[in-house]
């Protein structure tokens, strides 16, 4: 009788206004974590405005079961990765594992300094810059992942976290490893436009060395990429808008070389191709089978979509 009871009890439950309430919260407190301004916050509305154009037919509370712990666990790495990243650039510092110095031979190519994207330099566009720049490096990236969400897509989630962080760190490592390369403002004593309080000397050159190539651009462009796969023209133009921004901010405040930018976007291009392969081997292969009669069950749509 008791058991009767109970589940007359969960299946009385509105699970899906509790998953929405559980993802909100998920969400919020990604960007308090991230110390969104609302400048972020607006930006990622906007984005969500045109989620029903890209939305997958999955029931709300079937996703939730997976797009709510896979959330969770980018929300977790989020929130621990700034630290394990700094450990690992301290560790390439103090081991000093550079055989390339490329600092004089970036500095002598023509237009490479991308000091001439500070031609229409105003105190506004700084500014302006400096919070583009500041929050590039995630927030990109977590418009696209959050949106993805409400999108009900787990396979969009996948992709695009694979084609950012997850993929783009461990296969840049070497690169940073072998390469050392400074910041532009650096390399000619110039004032570091971003503002940076460093505690000494050491914490100065391992903010600046890592440079080539540019992570920013790659990020950015990855999702720009991405971004340009969806349906809704609202998101494609923030997100194209947006990235661009980013990637231009690089050079406007004298951090990255030309030649970094190129190479990001290079380097971003094989990681999205690199994910898709990793994507469609995965759920061909590896994902149970189980799980896709479940988490399709009654969708035509959701089928198309865990078997893309």
């Amino acid at each position: 009788m008791n058991k009767l009871k109970l589940n007359a009890l969960v299946k009385s439950q509105d699970w899906t206004m509790f998953g929405i309430i559980a993802s909100i919260y998920l969400v919020w407190r990604i960007g308090t974590v991230g110390n969104w301004s609302k400048e972020c916050w607006i930006l990622l509305l906007i984005c969500l405005l045109g989620i029903r154009k890209d939305q997958v037919d999955v029931d709300w509370k079937r996703f939730f079961l997976f797009g709510i712990p896979l959330l969770g666990v980018f929300y977790y790495f989020y929130g621990t990765g700034n630290g394990f990243w700094w450990r690992i650039a301290n560790w390439m510092f103090e081991n000093n594992r550079h055989p390339w110095h490329w600092d004089a031979y970036m500095n002598a190519i023509p237009l490479n300094t991308g000091g001439w994207a500070r031609w229409i330099a105003s105190p506004f566009l700084d500014k302006a810059m400096v919070w583009i720049y500041n929050y590039g490096f995630v927030l990109s990236l977590w418009i696209c992942i959050v949106r993805s969400f409400w999108t009900r897509s787990i396979k969009k989630m996948l992709s695009y976290a694979l084609s950012g962080h997850m993929l783009q760190f461990p296969l840049i490592l070497p690169f940073y490893n072998l390469i050392l390369l400074h910041e532009v403002w650096y390399v000619n004593k110039q004032p570091d436009l971003l503002h940076r309080v460093f505690a000494d000397e050491n914490s100065l050159l391992v903010a600046t060395m890592n440079c080539f190539p540019s992570m920013h651009t790659s990020i950015s462009f990855a999702m720009l990429l991405l971004a340009l796969r969806e349906k809704d023209r609202i998101f494609k133009t923030m997100m194209v808008t947006y990235c661009a921004a980013i990637i231009f901010s690089t050079l406007y405040l004298q951090i990255h070389w030309l030649i970094d930018v190129f190479a990001g976007m290079l380097f971003a291009y094989g990681t999205v191709k690199l994910s898709d392969l990793l994507i469609r081997i995965g759920s061909k292969n590896i994902l149970p089978t189980t799980f896709k009669k479940f988490y399709q069950k009654g969708t035509k749509a959701a089928s198309n979509e865990i078997t893309v």
